[in-house]
């Protein structure tokens, strides 16, 4: 066999056992040619996992903090612009969980930090995130407070003084003490601006979401509506642009809507909410002049979600990528039911469906790895690999699914956890 062949074959190795009691997202990230991988362990313990290239073995760490049954309780990792490792996890609605390291891509030199502003401000927890802004410096973002009073706030780092400073001279998204904002992003599109978007929820439970809703900036700093017009920080209710009116107890879900872009550069959103009859129905937004079109895309019955609960839930109905344009010029829409992956191919003129296919997420060797059949197999693709990478990086282990993060009577023996490179 050639060369060029040995090294595109699909590799598989067991990185360790992962704690299968119940779902909460692993890991990885690559840097350069650092990768890194956070999960936690058998024994419930949050855990790391570093390598310079993939030709270094594994060096692993092992972090004070344990996990109970929450499957908000991830945790996430990633480096500054000198290779300092962060991490943070383990938080839903509790004090700051962050460690440190104190020698560059040194994964066994992390120590814990109490804070990362004010010891005071920073108690009840929960969705942590890092990101990079245009010049690369380390962003973190979390929300203080429930999900019917939360608030974010954004964080950068200086590594000259190794210190975070506040962003936007206090808080991102404000509750005003009556709802919680759930976002996804700032994700960079191709028109070099960030954009974000968001729903409002009123109280604990999901029912309450509502208002689909949106913002960009260019900076990070500065941000705007859809057609330019300056938006003032925090975001509140009345602020921001509301792209589809959505009340309450309507079949909107907080973390089922994706953001992509179209042939002009416009952002698109995918997600879903009920139609008049009370069924649950995938949508799709559109930036149209200045303001915003909604195409319902599916036509399904016999499809309405129970939402009126709260922690984590197992939905049946799932929007787990972002909407993109395929290379024939329609729009493609990919969503799950009931275990099904579920494409939609959207006419880019008239937003009107013109077929339903399927598509896979995983591949299939993945697949292979499964050892026990009475759980759910995850898989998660590795980010920040490059774009002119031979081969991309998926994560794979076993565990029950959500319970509203409640205690189960017994729990399974752990799974695998394991690292699969996938030629391209």
């Amino acid at each position: 066999m050639a060369d060029d062949q040995l090294n595109l074959a699909s590799e598989v190795e067991a990185i360790d056992f992962h704690w299968s009691g119940h779902r909460v997202f692993a890991q990885m990230i690559q840097r350069g040619e650092h990768q890194l991988i956070i999960y936690y362990d058998a024994s419930r313990q949050m855990s790391v996992a570093h390598r310079a290239h993939q030709r270094t073995p594994w060096r692993f760490q092992k972090l004070p903090s344990f996990l109970g049954w929450d499957s908000h309780n991830y945790a996430t990792v990633d480096v500054d612009e000198e290779g300092y490792i962060h991490v943070m996890g383990n938080m839903h609605n509790d004090p700051l969980v962050y460690f440190r390291s104190t020698e560059p891509w040194n994964v066994r030199s992390l120590k814990q930090v109490d804070f990362l502003i004010d010891r005071e401000r920073d108690q009840n927890v929960t969705y942590p995130n890092f990101m990079h802004d245009r010049e690369g410096r380390l962003i973190a973002i979390y929300r203080l407070g429930g999900s019917g009073n939360g608030r974010y706030y954004y964080h950068r780092y200086d590594t000259a003084t190794k210190t975070w400073s506040l962003m936007h001279d206090g808080q991102f998204f404000d509750g005003e003490d009556e709802r919680g904002a759930y976002y996804i992003g700032p994700q960079l599109g191709p028109d070099g601006k960030f954009h974000m978007v968001w729903v409002w929820r009123e109280t604990p439970s999901a029912a309450t979401n509502n208002n689909l809703s949106y913002v960009r900036s260019p900076d990070l700093v500065n941000w705007e509506d859809s057609n330019g017009k300056p938006v003032t920080l925090p975001l509140v209710r009345s602020s921001g642009e509301i792209v589809d009116p959505i009340p309450t107890f309507s079949g909107l879900l907080n973390g089922q809507k994706k953001l992509g872009f179209d042939a002009e550069q416009q952002p698109m959103i995918s997600y879903y909410k009920h139609d008049e009859n009370g069924d649950t129905q995938i949508m799709l937004a559109r930036k149209s002049g200045t303001g915003w079109t909604t195409h319902q895309i599916s036509d399904w019955q016999d499809s309405k979600q129970f939402l009126d609960r709260g922690g984590s839930l197992n939905v049946p109905i799932r929007v787990p990528q972002s909407p993109y344009l395929a290379d024939d010029g329609t729009i493609r829409v990919r969503v799950t039911r009931d275990g099904r992956e579920i494409e939609f191919a959207v006419d880019a003129q008239s937003n009107r469906t013109v077929r339903v296919g399927s598509y896979k997420s995983v591949p299939d060797v993945i697949k292979t790895f499964q050892d026990n059949p009475d759980l759910t197999q995850f898989v998660r693709k590795a980010e920040g690999v490059s774009a002119d990478s031979k081969h991309d990086y998926y994560l794979s282990w076993e565990a029950n699914p959500p319970a509203q993060d409640q205690a189960r009577g017994e729990i399974p023996q752990p799974s695998t956890l394991r690292l699969h490179k996938i030629p391209r």
